[in-house]
């Protein structure tokens, strides 16, 4: 495996935060750049986990529909009999 990266294709996203998030990402930033570190890169390989872990709880979520034992979702003993 070699040691270049390819650069990857990015985009923004725009969502609201706590103002008091906002300010102490705003501060964080400037700490990490003032070390030497990327925080966005930082912040993008915190949201992949989070991506990751989402996906996984929504695969165990009971949905609207899906059977679990023999039976629809939502439905009671008495509904199915």
């Amino acid at each position: 495996m070699g040691v270049l990266k390819r650069k990857q294709e990015n985009e923004a996203i725009t969502f609201k935060l706590p103002a008091a998030l906002k300010r102490e990402i705003e501060t964080l930033r400037t700490r990490a750049e003032d070390a030497g570190f990327d925080l966005g890169e930082t912040i993008t390989a915190a949201m992949w986990r989070l991506c990751k872990q989402i996906k996984a709880e929504l695969e165990d979520a009971p949905r609207p529909g899906r059977k679990l034992n023999g039976r629809a979702n939502g439905q009671s003993a008495e509904q199915v009999q």
